[in-house]
């Protein structure tokens, strides 16, 4: 499988890039010669796993009542990121919610491959995040991630979001 700490970077500038707000910052640093990706720690925040499941579901704690819209729209945009990426290894670890109940997602060095592969199945879509999706181009990638992909792997990101476009529209139908 692929494991590369290029992709946790490349998660949060592709997260920059579409307005996401759900990757803690991560930046490529040199420490005693070993290259790598610096994470800011999210802090204080508890994994879906500590939490015992899907918040709101299946008898887990859920999200303030007030909180829920908003809630629900955060994992929608989760699980469309996923599948932008190719993320394959989303877990009940590598998502977390802090106090106020903001997801934060982590762990992504397995995602950017190749794969035309869904992670999940999507039965709803945040049109705002559909939208910056559909304005992604090559140019637009290369800009943004060169640095830590290759050219197939931003085809493969392009492939897969056009895979959720057909997806989308049957869903709309």
């Amino acid at each position: 499988y692929w494991e590369s700490y290029k992709s946790e970077v490349a998660a949060y500038e592709l997260d920059k890039l579409l307005d996401l707000q759900m990757i803690p910052p991560t930046v490529e640093r040199e420490v005693k010669g070993d290259t790598g990706a610096a994470v800011l720690w999210a802090a204080p925040a508890r994994s879906f796993k500590d939490l015992g499941g899907v918040p709101g579901q299946g008898g887990v704690q859920a999200p303030p009542l007030a909180q829920v819209p908003a809630w629900n729209r955060q994992v929608v945009r989760a699980k469309m990121f996923d599948n932008l990426i190719a993320n394959t290894d989303p877990n009940l670890g590598n998502w977390l919610v802090d106090e106020d109940w903001h997801l934060i997602l982590i762990d992504h060095s397995r995602s950017f491959t190749t794969t035309k592969t869904m992670v999940h199945e999507m039965e709803r879509v945040d049109r705002e995040l559909w939208d910056r999706f559909r304005a992604l181009d090559d140019a637009s990638l290369v800009a943004a991630l060169g640095k830590w992909l290759g050219k197939k792997e931003v085809r493969a990101l392009l492939d897969r979001r056009d895979r959720m476009r057909q997806g989308i529209d049957k869903l709309v139908a």
